[in-house]
């Protein structure tokens, strides 16, 4: 498969889209906290095209994070994807390294991915918080998260929730093997996890300093009170419009197309079609994960898919 060629500014061509609700997370309690702050589900969906704009690919990668930019140019969005560039290394990790689980570092796999973004010309992204005296993690709750991610993703009572999700996002490209290959490994890491995540409090530092000024410092706590997945591709939410138009509520917003997007830049050869399958499936369930270590399970789920 040849190397796609990626859009180089906000050009993507208008399609007919449409937002389709999927009801709650789910039906049993998750782990997180963020609960559903009882929206009117029906007025956003009927309004949401209003906060999809081109997406930008000179534009730092964002994470899925609703929270306030103050920085951000909403003529020059970036993607939305969890933990941004550097949350890419885990799926790289699990889908692709999966016979590498013995040994190497979330830092140095972050590392690793952040110069493959530099070679092929992606704009890689990450973000910090102003809440740093509340924590003691970087304030990316899909980094700091990471070991609880994987111990929520190979939870027993919480596994046939998680493949449910999954299975429901990707849809026909859904492989039970590759799921199931995805979650051992991560059974693997976790027995390493402290050794593995150990260094990944610099991450962001090392990010800015391979990419100046692709470190976001988002503000305020999380008042995320719904899950937008986003499959029209080359496109992505104004974020920081959204929660001023929703009093301060946010969204989680993923770009499932990057992840796909992403793996054909990255695996671009057709001897490396199952890596790229098994990169996209450890991508959505990573995402999946972080969602129930930051949810309860009762914030709505839509899907905005082309039309």
């Amino acid at each position: 498969m040849p190397t796609p060629t990626l859009p180089r500014g906000p050009r993507a061509k208008p399609v007919p889209v449409r937002t389709i609700p999927l009801g709650k997370l789910a039906d049993k309690r998750w782990p997180g906290k963020l609960t559903d702050a009882r929206l009117d589900v029906q007025a956003v969906i009927d309004d949401l095209d209003h906060y999809y704009v081109p997406s930008d690919t000179t534009a730092k990668t964002r994470c899925i994070d609703g929270r306030h930019d103050p920085e951000l140019d909403e003529n020059h969005l970036g993607p939305q994807v969890p933990g941004g560039a550097p949350g890419a290394a885990l799926a790289h990790r699990l889908g692709v390294d999966a016979d590498d689980l013995t040994r190497g570092t979330f830092h140095n796999d972050a590392e690793t991915m952040i110069h493959s973004y530099l070679r092929h010309s992606l704009a890689p992204g990450g973000h910090r918080d102003d809440q740093r005296d509340q924590n003691d993690g970087i304030g990316c709750g899909a980094i700091d998260g990471l070991d609880t991610v994987i111990t929520v993703m190979t939870d027993p009572d919480l596994v046939d929730d998680h493949k449910r999700l999954v299975r429901t996002l990707m849809g026909s490209s859904f492989d039970r093997d590759n799921y199931l290959r995805v979650l051992g490994a991560a059974l693997m890491l976790r027995a390493r996890e402290d050794t593995y995540f150990a260094d990944r409090g610099g991450i962001l530092d090392l990010l800015d300093r391979l990419a100046p000024n692709s470190v976001s410092v988002l503000e305020g706590g999380h008042r995320e009170c719904l899950v937008v997945v986003n499959f029209v591709p080359d496109t992505t939410m104004a974020s920081n419009r959204f929660a001023a138009d929703h009093d301060g509520l946010q969204a989680f917003g993923y770009d499932i197309w990057r992840s796909r997007q992403l793996a054909e830049t990255l695996l671009p050869l057709p001897s490396q079609e199952v890596d790229r399958h098994r990169f996209v499936m450890a991508r959505v369930m990573i995402t999946i994960a972080t969602l129930m270590v930051l949810t309860d399970g009762t914030l709505p789920l839509l899907a905005h898919v082309p039309g």
